[in-house]
């Protein structure tokens, strides 16, 4: 795959997005920033606050942060709903990479990560954060990362992340469902152990 960022890209202002304005845009950033961090492999925890801290510019941003225009960066980061949301993403994958990449891996079968697209790859990371650990609708999600992959990514990348949200989004709410079904089967196994004793010792007093 072969990465077609927009050189001459416009400012968003999330057209097309599902979700509000605000964290469309933050999604945006958010993709940025995790394409930034790969430059840092092993220090993203600090090259995230360095990114809040001192953001990229044209001069001495990377390759990928450098194809975009600073004003566009600039913008969404003045934008406190963005830039909160976007916070928000990054540091949920920051906070545990391993698994996050490891849920992907084990629903991509074919694709490792390191094959992907860098940005395929990245929005696929928003997407577990998000659909793990926030109540956005699935299809919101889906859609978003859909969007952002066919704006930043290559040719073909928005059926890509399209097929791998889905089976994402797939795979989460099973395991959701089975994490459910097992409390629930704890719950009524201690329930029935707690009637057994109450029973027992209702007999030994009798």
């Amino acid at each position: 795959m072969t990465s077609m960022v927009e050189h001459d890209a416009k400012p968003s202002r999330a057209a097309g997005s599902k979700g509000p304005p605000g964290r469309s845009r933050g999604r945006e950033l958010a993709l940025w920033i995790l394409c930034h961090l790969e430059s840092h492999p092993g220090e993203e925890r600090e090259a995230a606050e360095l990114f809040w801290r001192e953001p990229p510019t044209l001069e001495v941003g990377d390759e990928f942060i450098g194809s975009i225009l600073a004003v566009e960066l600039r913008e969404l980061l003045d934008d406190g709903v963005a830039g909160r949301w976007a916070r928000r993403l990054t540091e949920a994958y920051v906070a545990d990479t391993s698994s996050v990449d490891a849920t992907i891996e084990r629903a991509s079968q074919r694709w490792r990560l390191a094959r992907m697209d860098r940005v395929d790859r990245n929005l696929l990371r928003l997407c577990v954060v998000e659909l793990r650990g926030e109540k956005t609708p699935r299809n919101v999600v889906v859609a978003e990362v859909v969007r952002l992959a066919a704006r930043y990514g290559a040719e073909r990348s928005a059926t890509f992340v399209n097929g791998l949200a889905e089976a994402l989004a797939q795979s989460l709410r099973d395991a959701v469902a089975s994490e459910a079904e097992s409390a629930a089967e704890s719950a009524a196994e201690s329930a029935a152990e707690s009637t057994s004793e109450s029973v027992s010792k209702l007999g030994s007093t009798t």
